[in-house]
């Protein structure tokens, strides 16, 4: 771009010293040029003029756009250093996938760490309990050791002996289910209070007398019974009877002789008769009395036999293992298959057997026998009390006797 108050400038200065010129030369020229002459010296002054204009107007534009390439490449540098001076995008993804990385990393080590120290407080908590508990299970034995310490007469031996006939009734009881363990030793307990003879016991012959007739007036399952009847049945069970079915004399398929003379002997009739012979063949008609379920082929009815074979063993393990609730479904599913398949004739003898089971209970409810132990404690406690009162009772009166006899001695010693 060319700057147009410079220019101007530039061209009024060189239009004067070109008028001037021009007058001087006039001035200087007296003899007489021609028009022509004049005129072509003009435009070669014009031309020379112009020229002069354009090569300043050249540099001035040439010194301008100088200084702005030189500005442009100043502002050039200056981004290059703040381009080479801020990160790529490349890098900058990669630092941020990194800080991504290395943060999601640290929150899974805090959270292992939280999970570790959680767990670690729940060890140090259980172990707490764990000690606390320990400790009051130490100070309960070391109670339960003072008061069971080892008996200083026979009849302690005798109480201890109790306690533990007792504890092995209630066991019996209530873990093996056995009732007439629990009876025998409830009785042998009850012999051994009538060889201590202390009044204080009493009550406790009374409680256990009560057990024991509730021992008695309980339902016991005979268990071995039970089983060698249901084997009995498994060796008693017979298979259904085969079947007894014959054809019935039903009118022939075939044609009569009456009817093929009438037909003669053609092919057509020929054919006729040979269809009829064939389905005569093939269709035999059977009468039967009884629902056709009822009717098995012998594969059936052998399958039928071990089925029942099967659940009446399984019900003999039932019994074994005293699961009641199964014992009877499983009674019900053979009732069932037998009222189904099985004729009149020999499914109610089977059934009348399996009717005895239906009040059988293999898990009565078994009564609490606990009272007459509760009440050994008791009567232990109440003669515990009564000798540290009579121990109590007989330091005094041996204290009062004692300055008596020093007494004496010194009386004697006077005398």
């Amino acid at each position: 771009m060319i700057d147009k108050p410079a220019t101007h400038q530039a061209d009024n200065t060189t239009f004067d010293t070109t008028v001037d010129a021009v007058d001087n030369l006039s001035a200087k020229a007296d003899s007489p040029r021609s028009a022509s002459a004049r005129f072509a010296l003009f435009i070669a002054i014009l031309s020379l003029l112009f020229t002069v204009i354009g090569i300043a107007a050249g540099y001035k534009h040439w010194q301008r756009m100088n200084d702005r390439a030189r500005a442009n490449a100043s502002e050039i540098a200056t981004l290059r250093e703040k381009l080479q001076s801020v990160p790529a995008s490349d890098a900058l993804d990669t630092l941020r996938k990194d800080l991504e990385a290395k943060t999601s990393k640290t929150l899974a080590a805090n959270d292992q760490m939280i999970q570790e120290m959680s767990r670690i407080q729940n060890q140090t908590r259980q172990f707490a309990d764990t000690v606390a508990s320990q400790v009051e299970q130490v100070t309960f034995l070391q109670a339960k050791m003072q008061q069971n310490a080892a008996p200083a007469s026979a009849s302690e031996w005798q109480i201890a002996e109790v306690e533990f006939l007792l504890q092995l009734a209630s066991r019996q009881l209530h873990l093996a289910r056995d009732v007439k363990a629990a009876t025998a030793a409830l009785k042998e307990a009850d012999g051994v209070l009538a060889k201590v003879g202390s009044v204080n016991y009493l009550p406790v012959r009374q409680q256990i007398a009560q057990d024991i007739s509730t021992l008695e007036a309980t339902a016991v399952p005979d268990i071995a019974g039970t089983s060698q009847h249901i084997n009995a049945l498994i060796l008693g069970l017979k298979p259904l009877p085969a079947l007894n079915t014959t054809p019935t004399q039903g009118e022939p398929l075939a044609l009569t002789e009456d009817a093929a003379a009438a037909d003669g002997n053609s092919l057509w009739a020929d054919y006729k008769r040979k269809v009829a012979d064939a389905f005569d063949d093939a269709i035999v008609i059977r009468q039967h009395d009884k629902p056709i379920q009822m009717q098995m082929d012998a594969d059936a009815r052998l399958h039928l036999f071990q089925l029942l074979r099967v659940r009446l063993e399984t019900l003999r393990l039932l019994v074994l293992e005293r699961d009641n609730a199964g014992f009877h479904a499983q009674l019900g599913l053979i009732r069932d298959a037998v009222s189904t398949y099985y004729p009149a004739d020999l499914a109610k003898p089977l059934l009348t057997e399996l009717e005895g089971f239906d009040k059988l209970e293999l898990q009565p409810t078994t009564p609490d026998i606990s009272a007459s132990l509760k009440q050994l404690e008791s009567a232990r406690h109440t003669e515990a009390v009564e000798q540290k009162a009579t121990v109590a009772v007989d330091a005094p009166e041996k204290s009062a006797d004692e300055p008596t006899e020093k007494a004496k001695k010194e009386g004697g010693k006077h005398e």
